[in-house]
């Protein structure tokens, strides 16, 4: 029996995606590409944004004329008018996928929405990076944001269970990400950072995206001082507006916002950031405290996304303007301009240094020529001309573009 896999969105989905894949296996289940022939395709889709859900819909209707479809991930609850033409199935249940196939399983209810943290993965598909889910559910309730309402509330992973995964990976890849809907809620964050630091082995661990509220000095000091740890921190700051921050939920303020970067910047920790544009109430005034605020902070990147609406949101309620289309995408294009000039700064920072690489196998033409791209502890995409796995380091000599150019030693 074949089935065919296809993931969209965050790195959740892609741990759990890997969760399903090895169910599958284990079971004599062929795993397949999503553009080859199979028995089953299973859709695991996000809802984000309303670009996400669409594209995972639209394939989802493209493939159900080639064999039976299991739409799950978090869209799943949201899609109607696929009910009856595919499997509707909630999250819960890509923890027991072969249940679902053989019994085709519906079901999309509040129950299906408590991912159970019992499952650990022995691998991680062609790649070089491995996740690790080390808990599930935001009680946040940022305005803008749906995701609390499609994941539940937070619950964690055991840590003896997260050490042993970490363990295992940590022998056969050199970099393991740690991810969750809400990492920074896991209950003994630091106390985990502080055991993952001792165990044995050439590897590191990067902390994937943390929300502002849970970063504070010694976390950040904790990072520095290890050796496991990657040096950078992904911390959304949506706005640089307090009116619009207000709005959107956010428990901060920017005085705080810009306390935790600068002074991870003063221990060398590498900050990128995540912006919304064009959010309820966003004028010229909110859109330029915004540039105003990330121009002036020692950023290294940013994802700059525009506003999409999403039911269940407390923002369907605000009762202000929406900025127009066209305007909403001059912000973007404005603000990715910003960050691009930021990320080849801190790219720059570094040339002359001696930085610790992961080489992906991934070929990125440049009008240098052809490299394979490695990932840098600080999170800077660097550009190698030969591929050597685990944690190598070489030399930065260049920057363009985005890339750092670097230089094996010898």
């Amino acid at each position: 029996m074949r089935v065919a896999i296809a993931t969209f969105g965050c790195k959740l989905n892609q741990y759990e995606t890997q969760l399903m894949i090895e169910q599958l296996q284990r079971n004599g289940y062929e795993v397949v590409g999503v553009d080859e022939e199979a028995d089953f395709y299973i859709i695991n889709s996000c809802a984000v944004t309303s670009k996400a859900s669409k594209e995972a819909r639209m394939l989802a209707k493209r493939v159900k004329r080639k064999g039976m479809v299991i739409y799950t991930g978090c869209d799943s609850y949201l899609e109607k008018k696929l009910e009856g033409d595919v499997i509707l199935t909630g999250n819960s249940f890509k923890n027991s996928i072969v249940e679902v196939l053989k019994k085709q399983i519906a079901n999309i209810s509040e129950e299906s929405k408590f991912y159970p943290l019992n499952s650990t993965i022995t691998s991680f598909s062609e790649k070089s990076r491995a996740f690790v889910k080390i808990q599930e559910g935001c009680n946040n309730h940022c305005t803008y944001c749906i995701i609390p309402f499609l994941r539940g509330r937070e619950r964690d992973k055991d840590e003896s269970m997260v050490i042993e995964e970490i363990k295992r990976l940590s022998k056969s890849y050199p970099e393991i990400v740690i991810t969750g809907t809400n990492i920074g809620s896991y209950k003994n964050l630091k106390g985990l950072i502080e055991k993952i630091s001792k165990i044995d082995g050439e590897f590191r661990v990067r902390i994937s995206s943390i929300e502002p509220m849970y970063v504070d000095f010694e976390l950040i000091d904790m990072i520095k001082d290890s050796t496991k740890i990657s040096k950078h921190l992904h911390i959304p700051l949506q706005s640089g507006s307090e009116k619009l921050l207000k709005l959107m939920g956010r428990r901060y303020k920017k005085d705080r916002f810009r306390q935790i970067v600068e002074y991870c910047h003063k221990r060398g920790i590498f900050v990128g950031t995540d912006v919304i544009v064009g959010f309820y109430g966003e004028g010229e005034a909110e859109f330029k405290e915004t540039y105003s605020f990330i121009e002036e902070l020692p950023l290294s990147f940013g994802h700059v996304f525009s506003y999409s609406k999403r039911p269940f949101t407390p923002a369907e309620r605000i009762n202000l303007t929406l900025p127009k289309g066209p305007v909403v995408r001059e912000r973007n294009r404005i603000l990715r301009e910003l960050f691009s000039k930021k990320t080849l700064e801190s790219i720059k920072s570094l040339k002359g240094k001696e930085v610790e690489v992961v080489v992906e196998p991934t070929i990125v033409k440049t009008e240098k020529g052809e490299f394979f791209k490695a990932v840098s502890s600080e999170y800077v995409k660097v550009l190698v001309k030969s591929f050597k796995k685990g944690l190598v380091k070489c030399r930065l000599v260049d920057a363009s573009n985005g890339f750092g150019y670097g230089q094996w030693h010898g």
